[in-house]
């Protein structure tokens, strides 16, 4: 499920119209549904808001925005695989090292 679908359904299930949720939020109406629909991408901080205002864990939701921020990067590049195990294992020595 993409980022935007997810947070119309969990606004949705919390019975929250688009218009009290973006009222809630100080986000205009109109850019609220456009990210529901996946027309716009939300930025970091209105992930965060999203989180608060659906009572949702901030974490997992930063984790759902972000992987779909990678996806949209290198969709279509045709060594996507590989270009994410690069990054993986980048990623694994960045760690490591802070670890020390």
């Amino acid at each position: 499920m993409e980022f935007g679908e997810y947070i119309r359904s969990l606004r949705e299930k919390r019975n929250l119209l688009l218009r009290e949720m973006a009222a809630n939020l100080n986000m205009d109406v109109a850019y609220l549904s456009k990210i529901e629909r996946g027309n716009r991408t939300a930025r970091r901080e209105q992930v965060v808001a999203f989180a608060k205002e659906l009572k949702e864990d901030e974490s997992e939701l930063v984790k759902l925005w972000l992987s779909e921020q990678i996806v949209q990067m290198i969709k279509n590049e045709k060594q996507s695989t590989e270009i994410l195990k690069i990054a993986e294992d980048k990623i694994s020595k960045i760690v490591k090292y802070k670890k020390l």
